[in-house]
């Protein structure tokens, strides 16, 4: 447990890899205020599970497109808590079609929430964050596909491209006193993927797997132990940094970008810094 436990906003923290975090950090003793859009049972489950851990966790609902409500999340940490010291940037919307088919409306709505709401809800944090001696830090949960690209989703592929060079503007302009890190998953089991590429058909799930040196896809538990570390004073000195959590090999067509990786490894966890 934590002598003095950090304040944490996790936007997206109720399900798949932010419900992980959530569960992950209430374990270890994290003041927690988590924000959802829309499904409330899937919230209140959460809120349930990390209270087993401790009463310290707060839902806040919000739509992080809207600049308003992204302040009201923040103040409501700050009168929960007394402070903020960390943003995680999970929220994301995903709605997928060809590029010539890609209408305006699911551009819009995918870009709004997954870049425009990362950096309104950055904004707002850092302004707090940085009237506080403690200063704080700032996660982006980004994705491969940011940087490689797919198929059939030019408006989540980009708005994750601009959510990771938001991370290094951020980190920048605003240290010492604030740090901001990108992690970027590699494939990890949630609802949405399992439904993007058919993981829940055994066969399918298991050559996905193969094409893994580790031979498994990632779980939410993979990115939550991440997170973990990065908020311990261990990481003090990561700054500015696209975190990969996966084999040590981005693959997509061949293509691998660990040739300019170095490794580190803390508390079990495998770390691929790219520069």
């Amino acid at each position: 447990m934590l002598s003095v436990p950090k304040a944490v906003v996790i936007t997206g923290g109720t399900k798949g890899i932010g419900r992980a975090i959530a569960v992950k950090l209430a374990q270890e003793g994290y003041r927690l205020l988590l924000n959802y859009a829309h499904d409330g049972s899937a919230a209140q489950e959460t809120l349930q599970q990390c209270r087993q851990s401790t009463e310290q966790v707060h839902l806040f609902r919000a739509d992080i497109a809207h600049k308003q409500e992204v302040e009201e999340l923040m103040r409501a940490a700050c009168h929960h808590f007394g402070t903020l010291d960390v943003l995680v940037n999970n929220a994301a919307e995903v709605r997928d079609a060809p590029f010539l088919y890609l209408t305006e409306e699911d551009w819009d709505h995918v870009v709004e929430t997954n870049m425009k709401g990362a950096f309104l809800c950055a904004q707002s944090a850092a302004r707090i964050m940085m009237k506080q001696e403690s200063g704080g830090l700032i996660l982006n949960i980004g994705a491969p596909t940011g940087i490689l690209g797919r198929k059939n989703g030019a408006n989540t592929c980009a708005s994750k491209a601009g959510m990771m060079v938001l991370t290094n503007c951020i980190a920048l302009e605003l240290g010492p006193k604030v740090r901001a890190n990108t992690i970027i998953p590699g494939l990890t089991y949630t609802e949405e993927t399992a439904q993007r590429y058919q993981l829940n058909d055994p066969a399918i799930r298991q050559q996905k797997a193969s094409l893994i040196p580790l031979q498994r896809i990632g779980e939410p538990e993979d990115i939550a132990n991440a997170v973990s570390l990065l908020l311990t004073d261990k990481a003090s000195f990561i700054n500015g940094q696209k975190i990969v959590v996966r084999d040590p090999r981005l693959k997509n067509g061949g293509l691998c970008l660990d040739s300019t990786a170095t490794q580190s490894t803390d508390e079990g966890a495998l770390l691929w810094l790219l520069y």
